[in-house]
């Protein structure tokens, strides 16, 4: 499971800000590029500002901003070579716009290209050093890459130039965590909690932190918290069996998994957890034929059925699979780290 992108909310506003001057001129010139809603489909957004790209009356700050929102609705999609395409000629026709280094920066991050967006948020950095979303996104960049030091001072940087970020507050509290500073980590998160209470993600990671601080009883009341603010998400419900079975609490994987899209990823290792398929099955499902998902996919099934093999008392198969999670899994995905935690408490090399 990858982190929430939920702070990106805010940078859309604060961009939409420096555009406003020119949505005028835009109207003026019959296109909607720069004023369809975010949330329309991506198609209608791609076809709006390729038609104003195309009509060669836009140049400059019009054509980069143009080809900025064509570049998001194509990361939307999903389509990434596109957009860093869009976000690239952007810069060209327009090079002083932070925000255009920022969603190139997020695009990488998103292709897993962390040099490379640890490169464009420090040029959205130099750009405009207020920018808080930057440092944040630069912070995770090197949170993945394990540069855990740089990690922290950017969220820490963030939270002074937004101290009520509770989104920063929580990356550096796992961080804190991914350093074993569980206490300080137990802080940050606590923090983010009280700046924004029905913040599921971070009841989510003070659980983890808890978990593997062998607070079980924190872990469960964190992870029962994180699924009443957000019952649709499937690895809260996942990890809330995990925490309860080894405090030896109910298990509420079967009530949970009624809210549950049980049609789709993680539908197979719930299955497995509720025992009503198999390991190799589990394993099996994790194809896909898009070869970031099945690595993802992947690395969380080998990681929740090494889980299940201790259930079984199965020690040997549950260290063959979680050394495949710990040496396999993406590091943006925190099956990889707790694989290494799982692999530690039972006294083996990852």
């Amino acid at each position: 499971m990858s982190f929430a992108r939920g702070y990106l909310r805010g940078n859309c506003l604060v961009a939409a800000l420096a555009v406003w001057p020119f949505v005028a001129q835009a109207q003026s010139a019959g296109s909607r590029c720069l004023t369809i809603d975010r949330e329309a489909p991506a198609e209608a957004r791609i076809s709006e500002c390729t038609a104003a790209i195309e009509s060669g009356a836009w140049s400059g700050r019009m054509l980069g901003f143009a080809l900025a929102r064509r570049g998001d609705a194509h990361a939307m999609k999903r389509d990434y070579d596109r957009a860093i395409a869009d976000y690239t000629e952007a810069m060209r026709a327009y090079a002083k716009y932070p925000w255009t280094f920022y969603r190139r920066a997020r695009t990488y991050a998103a292709m897993q290209d962390y040099d490379r967006a640890i490169a464009d948020y420090g040029e959205a950095i130099r750009l405009f050093p207020e920018n808080a979303f930057a440092f944040i996104g630069r912070g995770s960049a090197y949170g993945v890459k394990g540069d855990t030091d740089r990690a922290i001072a950017d969220f820490t940087e963030a939270i002074r130039l937004a101290p009520e970020n509770a989104f920063a507050h929580m990356r550096r509290g796992f961080i804190h965590h991914l350093k074993g500073e569980n206490g300080r980590a137990v802080a940050d998160l606590s923090e983010a909690i009280r700046l924004k209470p029905d913040n599921s993600g971070a009841h989510f990671y003070r659980g983890i932190t808890y978990l593997y601080d062998n607070s079980l009883a924190d872990a469960v009341a964190d992870f029962n918290r994180a699924n009443e603010l957000d019952p649709k998400r499937p690895y809260g419900a996942l990890w809330h069996d995990i925490a309860a079975r080894r405090h030896a609490a109910p298990s509420r994987l079967s009530e949970a998994a009624l809210h549950l899209d049980m049609g789709k990823w993680p539908a197979p290792v719930i299955r497995l957890f509720l025992d009503q398929t198999t390991p190799d099955s589990a394993i099996a499902a994790a194809d896909d034929p898009d070869p970031m998902t099945k690595q993802d996919q992947l690395c969380e099934a080998h990681f929740y059925s090494g889980v299940h093999a201790l259930r079984r008392d199965a020690k040997a198969e549950a260290v063959r699979l979680l050394r495949i999670a710990a040496q396999d899994c993406p590091k943006k995905l925190i099956e990889g780290h707790a694989a290494q935690l799982e692999l530690k408490m039972l006294g083996a090399t990852p």
